[in-house]
């Protein structure tokens, strides 16, 4: 505070440069860094696969049905709205 007094100019051309260059660039510099450090360890990373068995296929079939269900319920309504 006490350069902004003082040195009133040079604190706010700082204070741009801080906000403008400096900030982004950080952040920038971050998110290289994290996907650098994504990529080396997704090597190490273990992938399992899960074939659907018939009770989760009848489940997801079920979810769709209600799905439609919903989506025909309301399409209806909103069509007696408009009526």
């Amino acid at each position: 505070m006490a350069s902004g007094y003082y040195y009133p100019a040079e604190t706010f051309l700082a204070f741009t440069a801080g906000w403008l260059f400096i900030i982004p660039a950080a952040f920038v510099a971050y998110l290289a860094y994290g996907y650098i450090t994504y990529v080396r360890e997704r090597k190490h990373m273990i992938e399992v696969t899960v074939k659907p068995t018939d009770a989760m296929k009848a489940i997801a079939h079920r979810e769709m049905d209600l799905k439609r269900e919903k989506e025909s319920v309301l399409f209806e309504e909103s069509r007696r709205n408009f009526e």
